[in-house]
């Protein structure tokens, strides 16, 4: 990457990751719009209950963009991309370029008929949905609380009988990891494509998470039993050689996940960001400041062309500058030392 070439490179192929709304029905009380101690109430400072519509979309999703792109991940850091009201005609733009769309969601929203709708959609080229269901009957409301089991196995169903694919990714808690072997084979009947178990790291320096379920009763989240994960894997994945983790710890540089994929990220309010985990951060904002510019409304598809945004400063130098003198806490824990959740495919 030469200095003055900014991280994202609009002359070869782009991958977007969008966060449609931060409209969600769910309440999960590790989510940053939740308030864990506040019966799992939203938190108003952050939700601002807006979305990304279809002709924002058009005017900056261009054609002769789409045309460089290859994969689009509907995946909010706030909301559920079901909650649109356009999602599924945001989908069908993209789809029409023959962008692969990735969709990720607790599957507890709309009908049986607008997820078949969906799934007939995706089945137009390799499109799938990320169901994250955490649990059973009697386990997944426990995370994913204010969500109903039968109803996301019901939009589940109707959504994979269109013949589309569907990963089901289910997060490992001490409440829910005797389920494991029991959710990977209801999926395989299902027809899932894949069962992914997901390690958090969101439990903190005491190794567990408190939060106020809506009755106002307290509950403690708990990392799961690593052994008894890879005992599932080792039963039930033989012959396959399906596992992939990322690794918990490394060092050395940062390697910009965002910039090797060519991956920018844009929130609901239009804002654009180098990723997920930086987004509204104070390292992000002395980025910003270094730029002497303000990230809203400068740096805003509501404001201003996304192709325009991303050819400017702190993407530029600021970034990269950064990185090589190990100045950006968020980039060294995600990027250098790979401070993430893991996945493993089962």
């Amino acid at each position: 990457m030469g200095e003055n070439l900014p991280i994202f490179d609009l002359r070869r192929p782009l991958k977007f990751h969008l966060e449609l709304t931060d409209k969600c029905n769910a309440a999960c009380p590790m989510c940053g719009r939740t308030q864990q101690m506040n019966r799992c109430l939203p938190d108003m400072s952050k939700v601002r209950n807006i979305e990304l519509d279809l002709a924002l979309i058009k005017r900056n999703f261009t054609p002769e963009l789409c045309s460089k792109i290859s994969e689009i991940d509907l995946c909010g850091g706030l909301g559920d991309p079901a909650a649109a009201r356009e999602c599924i005609e945001i989908c069908d733009y993209f789809i029409g370029f023959d962008i692969k769309v990735v969709l990720s969601s607790n599957g507890g929203l709309r009908s049986a008929s607008w997820w078949r709708s969906l799934g007939e959609l995706f089945t137009e080229n390799d499109s799938l949905v990320e169901f994250h269901i955490d649990g059973l009957k009697d386990t997944n409301h426990l995370y994913r609380v204010n969500t109903r089991f039968g109803k996301i196995m019901e939009n589940a169903t109707a959504y994979l009988a269109s013949g589309a694919a569907a990963e089901w990714h289910f997060i490992a808690f001490r409440h829910n990891e005797h389920q494991i072997a029991d959710a990977l084979e209801i999926s395989r009947k299902m027809g899932f494509s894949r069962f992914r178990v997901i390690h958090t790291i969101r439990f903190g320096k005491e190794n567990r998470f408190c939060y106020e379920m809506p009755d106002g009763s307290l509950r403690e989240l708990n990392p799961a039993d690593p052994s008894l994960v890879r005992a599932t894997n080792t039963a039930e994945s033989e012959g396959t050689g399906a596992q992939a983790r990322t690794p918990q710890a490394t060092s050395g540089a940062v390697q910009c996940k965002s910039a090797r994929q060519n991956r920018p990220y844009i929130v609901a309010t239009g804002a654009v960001s180098a990723c997920c985990w930086i987004e509204g951060s104070e390292d992000e904002r002395q980025m910003y400041a270094l730029a002497g510019i303000s990230h809203e409304p400068e740096h805003n598809i509501r404001n201003r062309p996304l192709e325009e945004i991303l050819l400017e400063e702190p993407y530029r130098t600021i970034y990269p500058r950064a990185w090589s003198e190990g100045a950006n806490p968020v980039c060294v824990r995600k990027c250098a030392k790979m401070q993430r959740s893991t996945r493993s495919e089962l």
